[in-house]
């Protein structure tokens, strides 16, 4: 520290003892109280005792309306303080720290102005700033770095650092796209990953490592679990696929698909159902027989992940529950239990993942891929075909594909050819999605709805139980509406039964799951809070955002704007909310918001008020405008406004809609700059695309859509 002239202190109270003295405390030192001097220097004497900071200045004397300013700087110096005489140099004066902290500032506001929303609620609009900067903190910081959290020791999770990338690529696609690259190196041969991303430095080839060299990249460092405990999520395979295709739709980089990761070797294999105590961590990396780091396709990566999970079934045909899906409390149903959630989830992303090798193939005139010859069990269209009614037999030759990769490949590869690649996945996606039709679609109290689970007994959860009380999860039902499992009458059919058993009037909410009454020892520890309460009933900020998408993907626009709103009323009533601006991972009982930054909400929020709402996206590079605005998100004049960034150039797209129709009568009419019409493709009258290279002709766009009823 030193005092407003640069002047440094006269003195130091190292320890708590040395400051407040006998009978004093931090509020009265009695080192003052009794006159006692600083320390010039810490000693012997000050060690072992409870460390402080207590700097002392020169007497200042002040007269009425007269300052005097002081500057400290708080840190930890790993290097032992060796560097501080040069460190303070950059804030031994006002004037640099005010220039600092206006750098500082001007930092924050460049990066929450990357995405921007202008509607007729500027309290939303200046909340929206927040959400969007949420992932950069977690990005900094973690997503568990606070002292109130009580859901581990720091790092990042699978699943965060996936969700995260959704919103950061939508700010700078660049930025995201080696974490992206990088991350696929958590994936095992068994299709499972590490559970835990920290971050280790690289330094400059031939830097040495001296502290003081500059570091100038990171690589990820993956830990199969924080706590060295075994044990699998059935969801974390769905998420890796669902960032990278974002990043595909936003900048036209189909060649991501080929960048060539090592996958994750560790003493867990077969999805945890082996444990190997002999393991060695020192090169956690898949070897091929003869002894040789395999490194393959990313896209080879995704592949593994989705068609594993195909056989991976339970008794009911569907993805096993395993030690649990995105909910962390569904963790007791490791034998029998059943996620028919992220059953959907995979068959959606099956078929996505077969339209998108349908057009890469096309771009570039790919006719066969090549793959490790173990695969071939996988790819069983192409071979030798399993009865997909039958769980024995998928099973069975998920084991022969365990069997076959257990001790690492063989090395050898075999090609196949891309038109029996798409269709071996489109025919798993048809199957899956037929399957859940049929066999998951509930009944009772005059509502219908989806079953999302079976329990470890093999019990169906979902429903009524024998005396009568609904049992209902909002998971259950998102991603069958997500992917089309539902069709149109059944996803009217679940939006009504969600308003119905799911929405907390006096909340103003919905809540993730109904009051099951009881303790779920079959199923999860979720049960054992109280209702209302984390993952038992609470609004749950993440799986309602997921919903608001889900409703705004199958056209009820209405019901998604309900959703996706009702987290930020809930948020701003700080009164009962008691949080800062932003979204929390959820709301208890009481309303009130916890756990700031644990949640990937804030990057689902503005991901489905973008793509969505806003209906801007990409789509293979090309941009897509498809509004889907309520007639109150229009400000007075009928506009509303959003900046963003897409195809190296800064967006401004202003939706006019004069009359403040609704969106159901609404349709795009023209689209124009100030210079006049912007060529683009009508994809219905509700959806226009404007071609990339259009786009890149100019490092600013200002583009007015005109909104009409058609």
């Amino acid at each position: 520290g030193v005092d407003g002239n640069g002047k440094a202190p006269v003195g130091l109270f190292p320890t708590v003892e040395s400051l407040i003295g006998d009978g004093g405390d931090l509020e009265s030192p009695g080192s003052l109280r009794q006159g006692r001097p600083p320390a010039p220097a810490i000693n012997e004497d000050h060690q072992g005792r409870e460390a402080l900071g207590g700097l002392q200045f020169e007497p200042v004397e002040l007269k009425p309306g007269a300052s005097a300013r002081f500057i400290l700087v708080l840190g930890i110096d790993k290097n032992g303080g060796e560097n501080l005489a040069g460190l303070m140099t950059r804030f031994d004066s006002y004037e640099k720290v005010r220039r600092l902290l206006d750098n500082t500032r001007s930092a924050w506001q460049e990066k929450s102005g990357r995405m921007d929303f202008q509607t007729a609620d500027k309290n939303f609009d200046r909340w929206m700033k927040w959400v969007s900067v949420q992932p950069v903190f977690r990005k900094i910081f973690g997503c568990s770095f606070l002292p109130d959290f009580d859901y581990g020791r720091g790092g990042r999770g699978w699943r965060d650092l996936w969700q995260d990338c959704l919103a950061l690529l939508l700010i700078n696609p660049a930025e995201v796209r080696d974490d992206i690259v990088n991350n696929y190196g958590g994936v095992r041969i068994d299709g499972s990953n590490a559970t835990i991303i920290n971050r280790v430095p690289f330094q400059r080839e031939g830097a040495g490592s001296a502290p003081s060299k500059k570091i100038v990249k990171w690589k990820p460092e993956f830990v199969a679990d924080r706590n060295k405990i075994v044990r699998t999520w059935m969801d974390h395979g769905v998420w890796p696929f669902l960032t990278t295709k974002l990043y595909i739709d936003q900048t036209g980089d189909w060649e991501i698909l080929f960048e060539k990761v090592p996958y994750f070797r560790d003493c867990q294999l077969n999805r945890g159902r082996l444990f190997n105590p002999q393991f060695s961590d020192s090169d956690c990396r898949l070897k091929d027989k003869n002894g040789v780091v395999y490194e393959s396709s990313i896209l080879e990566h995704i592949l593994i992940q989705h068609l594993v999970q195909f056989f991976n079934v339970g008794a009911h045909n569907n993805i096993r529950l395993e030690d649990a899906d995105w909910n962390d409390g569904l963790d007791m149903a490791h034998d029998k239990g059943e996620s028919v959630a992220f059953t959907a989830f995979y068959a959606g992303n099956l078929e996505t993942l077969a339209d998108v090798i349908e057009k890469l193939a096309g771009l570039k005139g790919i006719a066969e891929i090549s793959f490790p010859e173990e695969l071939t069990f996988l790819f069983d269209t192409c071979g030798k075909k399993v009865n997909y009614e039958n769980p024995t037999e998928k099973t069975d030759r998920l084991n022969q594909y365990f069997d076959a990769t257990v001790a690492g490949l063989s090395g050898i590869k075999v090609s196949i050819p891309i038109k029996l690649l798409i269709q071996d996945l489109r025919c798993k996606s048809d199957w899956m999605k037929a399957h859940l039709r049929q066999k998951e679609w509930v009944e009772t109290h005059g509502e219908t709805w989806f079953n999302g689970y079976y329990d470890n007994k093999g019990r169906k959860v979902e429903g009524a139980d024998e005396n009568g009380l609904v049992k209902m999860t909002l998971t259950g039902q998102v991603f069958q509406l997500m992917y089309g499992v539902a069709d149109d009458p059944q996803a009217r059919k679940i939006a009504h039964a969600v308003n119905k058993f799911l929405f907390e009037p006096r909340l103003g909410g919905y809540r993730l799951n109904t009051n099951f009454g009881a303790l779920q020892p079959d199923l999860g520890r979720a049960f054992s809070f109280v209702y209302g309460d984390k993952e038992n009933g609470a609004v749950f900020s993440h799986m309602v955002v997921m919903y608001a998408n889900a409703l705004f993907r199958r056209g009820l626009a209405e019901e998604g704007f309900k959703a996706l709103h009702s987290l930020y009323e809930m948020a701003i009533q700080s009164s009962r909310s008691h949080i800062f601006p932003g979204l929390p991972e959820y709301f208890d009982n009481a309303g009130r918001g916890k756990y700031h930054y644990l949640t990937g909400s804030a990057s689902w929020y503005a991901l489905t008020l973008l793509t969505q709402s806003f209906g801007v996206r990409g789509d293979g590079g090309d941009l897509v405008l498809a509004p889907k605005l309520m007639p109150a998100q229009f400000d007075a004049k009928g506009l509303a406004r959003v900046k963003t960034c897409f195809a190296d150039a800064d967006l401004t797209i202003t939706y006019k809609n004069p009359k403040r129709l609704s969106f159901d009568r609404l349709g795009v009419k023209e689209a124009r700059t100030s210079q006049g019409p912007i060529p683009f493709s009508r994809r219905s009258n509700k959806e226009i695309m404007i071609q990339r290279e259009i786009l890149k002709q100019r490092n600013e766009w200002d583009i007015e859509v005109i909104l009409d009823e058609f």
